[in-house]
């Protein structure tokens, strides 16, 4: 896999990986091209996560233009991998694991002291300045979802499926929401399948209902239905968000 896959050291000390050499490692049947512009959809950053790289010679064997190519950091090198989903990308990406160890390992020898001092202060200042920056693209986003949550309305399995989708954190539609409350453990269905919220989540204020009435159309009379509307409180939509994203089952404090 080293032939295949080549890590570089650049001028600075870090190390990359040639994109179109990933291509060939990971195995990919589609085109370099087209696989590419694939890849940077997931959100890698120019100038950050990877750089083109600019043709020497400017010669291709094949003729024609150029081969365009970009330089990868090796954490970009390993995401990518891992988005193959396939049992090579998972073979490659620890296979950067390690070569990324034993050049760190290797690294350390011949530093000084004041150098590994020196790298660690660096490091630890670019960590600080990705947290700030990443705090302040997310203060907005945060401001606006305790907006939603901390509002006395309240929202159908419709709505809140909506809201959760466009927060990112589930591609999902009302019936698979009402499922997943299911399975879940919040809602429960009647013998005619039809969904109602458990009460102690109810007294926990995730969910509300609300009166459903019919006109019976043989006697003409309004009848309240035995099934009442459920709606997902804010509180309820925030519990839902953190389960989506983070796996966790209730809000802290919330007694079980």
């Amino acid at each position: 896999m080293n032939d295949l896959i080549p890590i570089q050291q650049n001028d600075d000390g870090s190390i990359a990986v040639s994109m179109r050499a990933l291509h060939t490692g990971l195995g990919i049947g589609r085109d370099f091209t087209t696989w590419a512009a694939q890849m940077f959809t997931y959100g890698f950053e120019a100038g950050t996560d990877y750089s083109e790289v600019l043709p020497g010679s400017g010669e291709n064997p094949l003729g024609g233009r150029p081969r365009r190519d970009w330089a990868l950091t090796i954490d970009t090198a390993k995401e990518i991998a891992m988005l193959q989903r396939s049992e090579r990308g998972q073979q490659v990406r620890r296979y950067f694991i390690d070569a990324e160890k034993r050049f760190r390992a290797a690294q350390d020898v011949e530093m000084s002291d004041d150098e590994l001092m020196a790298r660690a202060v660096l490091s630890a200042n670019r960590k600080i300045k990705s947290l700030e920056a990443t705090v302040a693209e997310q203060q907005p986003k945060a401001a606006a979802w305790d907006h939603i949550v901390s509002s006395a309305g309240s929202w159908s399995y419709e709505g809140a499926a909506k809201v959760l989708f466009e927060q990112g954190v589930a591609k999902i539609g009302q019936n698979r929401l009402v499922d997943q409350l299911v399975e879940w453990g919040y809602l429960y269905r009647d013998a005619k399948k039809r969904p109602h919220a458990y009460q102690r989540y109810i007294e926990q204020g995730l969910f509300v209902t609300k009166a459903r009435v019919y006109t019976d159309q043989k006697t003409g009379e309004t009848r309240a239905s035995s099934a009442p509307q459920v709606r997902i409180t804010g509180k309820g939509l925030d519990v839902l968000f953190r389960r989506f994203r983070y796996g966790q089952i209730e809000l802290p404090g919330l007694a079980a």
